[in-house]
């Protein structure tokens, strides 16, 4: 009797030996009101017949590893289930599959979770070691931002790590979506955000959240990218085209962070460059004609500097100058005519001259005149006569 004893123990030994559970994930975060997989299999000896089989978790002043008993979540001896999980488990009760759904999670679901069966033998219970670990993500998102330096300014070219997350864990199972500035990133569908070396164009808000659900993060987050100032250019204000005695504005602007905190202004006249000024705001109260050149403007900050392209100014003459500046010209034009004029008519009279071919013993002479016409500068023709000869016939005293 003894010796049939002993070999019944031996062989329910052995057949415990053989008892598994196995859980095909260890770790499972799930969102506040989603449902949850504990997916399981378990093998047991045919030689006993199975009594109960159910889920527990252990309640927090019991140890986590399974070795003590908690709350059922879920039991075939359906009055066995604890009041905070009747009505929210589906069991697989599938053959040897022993897995478990879990719905409408919330956070005090947190916590491990063990399959456990027991058989009619006295000795003939087994609970599957390790278990699941159960941990609720509590929204909004939120991000994070991580870069390898410590307690330093983002500048550009560093490398930066954003990370969406939420309270707990993060799942992962479905694909995130990314925003800047509100605006969807369509290559971001990770949980991370790698920005290998950030420019100024990264400056700027982000959220994240699920791809397919319109839950973000509830506030957003700046990254805060500091670099020297871009696309430096000047902008002029002024009420229409510049004409002397008008006024004007120059105005130097530019993308910087931090702002710009030092201008310049530089006028470039005849190859020569000049500096004229130190705001932000160059000024002109009544422009004129030695205003007229090129300008450009030079913004400064902690990170750098940048030069602006060359602005070139015009200051025009209003139209009543520009008639009586035409109209002196005319004037001062026709008096150098007359003048001209005066001129030539004197050289005539000088070229006049008595022929010596005259005879002063006649009664009634000749007299020739040789008249030489100057050269012209007209367009008009002439003869290609240089002397014409004039007679007048006259008596002596």
């Amino acid at each position: 009797m003894f010796y049939i004893s002993t070999l019944l123990q031996l062989l329910l030994s052995a057949a415990v030996a053989s008892w598994s559970v196995s859980y095909y994930s260890r770790s499972i975060c799930a969102f506040e009101r989603s449902s949850v997989d504990f997916s399981c299999m378990f093998d047991c000896s045919d030689y006993h017949i199975l009594k109960t089989k159910y889920w527990f978790k252990p309640e927090a002043h019991q140890k986590q590893d399974g070795s003590q008993v908690g709350i059922s979540v879920y039991n075939s001896e359906a009055a066995k289930i604890h009041q905070l999980y009747k009505n929210r488990t589906a069991y697989a009760n599938r053959d040897k599959n022993c897995s478990l759904q879990l719905h409408n999670v919330s956070k005090s679901d947190t916590g491990m979770y063990f399959f456990r069966f027991e058989t009619y033998s006295s000795r003939g219970k087994y609970t599957g070691p390790g278990g699941i670990n159960l941990r609720v993500a509590v929204l909004p998102f939120r991000v994070t931002v991580k870069t390898k330096k410590v307690n330093e300014h983002i500048h550009e070219g560093d490398s930066v790590t954003l990370t969406c997350s939420t309270e707990n864990c993060t799942p992962t199972q479905e694909p995130f979506a990314w925003f800047k500035n509100q605006r969807l990133i369509p290559e971001a569908t990770d949980s991370v955000l790698q920005i290998t070396s950030v420019s100024h164009d990264d400056f700027g808000n982000y959220s994240c959240g699920l791809k397919n659900s319109s839950t973000t993060s509830a506030d957003e987050i700046l990254l805060d990218v500091r670099y020297s100032p871009k696309n430096v250019k000047i902008a002029i204000l002024s009420s229409g085209n510049i004409q002397e005695g008008n006024s004007l504005t120059l105005i130097c602007k530019s993308n910087a962070n931090p702002a710009v905190t030092n201008y310049s202004w530089f006028m470039i006249k005849e190859a020569n460059i000049s500096y004229i000024g130190s705001d932000r705001e160059f000024s002109i109260k009544s422009a004129s004609q030695k205003d007229g050149g090129q300008y450009f403007c030079t913004a400064k900050n902690d990170m750098g500097s940048q030069n602006s392209t060359v602005t070139p100014l015009k200051v025009e003459v209003p139209s009543h100058r520009n008639f009586l500046l035409t109209a002196t010209a005319v004037f001062l034009f026709l008096m150098a005519v007359l003048l001209m004029f005066v001129t030539v008519t004197e050289e005539i009279y000088e070229n006049l001259r008595k022929s010596p071919e005259s005879e002063e013993n006649l009664t009634t002479y000749v007299t020739y005149v040789d008249l030489r016409l100057p050269s012209s500068t007209s367009d008009r023709p002439r003869c290609n006569s240089q002397d014409v000869i004039y007679s007048l016939l006259s008596y002596k005293d």
